[in-house]
Protein backbone atom coordinates (compact mmCIF):
# COMPACT_ATOMS: atom_id res chain seq x y z
CA UNK A 1 0.00 0.00 0.00
CA UNK A 2 1.39 3.39 -0.98
CA UNK A 3 0.21 6.83 0.10
CA UNK A 4 0.74 9.62 -2.43
CA UNK A 5 0.35 13.30 -1.47
CA UNK A 6 -0.43 15.28 -4.65
CA UNK A 7 0.10 19.00 -4.98
CA UNK A 8 -3.16 20.96 -5.31
CA UNK A 9 -4.62 20.45 -8.78
CA UNK A 10 -2.36 17.44 -9.53
CA UNK A 11 -4.47 14.57 -8.14
CA UNK A 12 -6.06 13.63 -11.50
CA UNK A 13 -2.66 13.49 -13.24
CA UNK A 14 -1.20 11.43 -10.42
CA UNK A 15 -4.19 9.05 -10.44
CA UNK A 16 -3.75 8.58 -14.21
CA UNK A 17 -0.10 7.66 -13.61
CA UNK A 18 -1.14 5.22 -10.91
CA UNK A 19 -3.59 3.56 -13.32
CA UNK A 20 -0.82 3.27 -15.92
CA UNK A 21 1.46 1.64 -13.35
CA UNK A 22 -1.38 -0.72 -12.39
CA UNK A 23 -1.53 -1.92 -15.98
CA UNK A 24 2.17 -2.73 -15.89
CA UNK A 25 1.97 -4.46 -12.51
CA UNK A 26 -0.94 -6.69 -13.53
CA UNK A 27 1.31 -8.47 -16.02
CA UNK A 28 4.10 -9.03 -13.50
CA UNK A 29 4.63 -12.57 -12.21
CA UNK A 30 3.52 -12.82 -8.58
CA UNK A 31 1.08 -9.91 -8.78
CA UNK A 32 -2.41 -11.04 -7.76
CA UNK A 33 -4.27 -7.74 -8.20
CA UNK A 34 -3.96 -3.99 -8.34
CA UNK A 35 -6.84 -1.88 -7.11
CA UNK A 36 -7.80 1.47 -8.58
CA UNK A 37 -6.39 4.53 -6.84
CA UNK A 38 -8.41 5.49 -3.79
CA UNK A 39 -8.68 9.04 -2.47
CA UNK A 40 -9.16 10.12 1.14
CA UNK A 41 -12.33 12.00 2.05
CA UNK A 42 -10.48 15.32 2.17
CA UNK A 43 -8.81 14.66 -1.20
CA UNK A 44 -5.30 15.17 0.16
CA UNK A 45 -4.03 11.61 -0.33
CA UNK A 46 -4.24 9.01 -3.08
CA UNK A 47 -3.78 5.41 -1.99
CA UNK A 48 -2.50 2.62 -4.22
CA UNK A 49 -2.96 -1.00 -3.24
CA UNK A 50 -1.44 -4.02 -4.93
CA UNK A 51 -1.62 -7.61 -3.73
CA UNK A 52 1.19 -10.09 -4.28
CA UNK A 53 1.66 -13.81 -3.75
CA UNK A 54 4.32 -12.95 -1.15
CA UNK A 55 6.68 -10.19 -0.11
CA UNK A 56 9.41 -12.16 -1.86
CA UNK A 57 7.40 -12.09 -5.12
CA UNK A 58 7.04 -8.31 -4.79
CA UNK A 59 10.71 -7.77 -4.02
CA UNK A 60 11.85 -10.01 -6.89
CA UNK A 61 9.48 -8.35 -9.39
CA UNK A 62 12.12 -5.91 -10.62
CA UNK A 63 10.24 -2.88 -9.28
CA UNK A 64 12.68 -0.22 -8.12
CA UNK A 65 11.48 1.54 -4.99
CA UNK A 66 12.21 5.24 -4.65
CA UNK A 67 14.22 6.43 -1.64
CA UNK A 68 11.96 6.87 1.41
CA UNK A 69 12.82 10.58 1.70
CA UNK A 70 12.37 11.47 -1.99
CA UNK A 71 9.62 13.93 -2.88
CA UNK A 72 8.40 13.12 -6.39
CA UNK A 73 7.57 16.02 -8.71
CA UNK A 74 3.90 16.89 -8.33
CA UNK A 75 3.71 15.62 -4.76
CA UNK A 76 4.02 17.54 -1.51
CA UNK A 77 5.94 15.03 0.60
CA UNK A 78 7.60 11.63 0.36
CA UNK A 79 5.40 8.66 -0.42
CA UNK A 80 4.62 6.31 2.42
CA UNK A 81 4.85 2.60 1.61
CA UNK A 82 3.54 -0.21 3.79
CA UNK A 83 4.12 -3.91 3.16
CA UNK A 84 1.15 -5.54 4.83
CA UNK A 85 0.86 -9.16 5.90
CA UNK A 86 -2.18 -11.09 7.03
CA UNK A 87 -2.50 -11.19 10.80
CA UNK A 88 -1.95 -14.83 11.75
CA UNK A 89 -4.61 -16.53 13.89
CA UNK A 90 -1.98 -17.56 16.45
CA UNK A 91 -1.07 -13.90 16.97
CA UNK A 92 -4.59 -12.83 17.92
CA UNK A 93 -4.98 -11.72 21.50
Amino acid sequence: MVFHWPEPGRAATLADGMREMAGLLRGTPGCISVEPPYVTADGSCLVGISKWESEEAFRSSGITLRPVDEIVEGETRPRERFLLHEHAAADRA
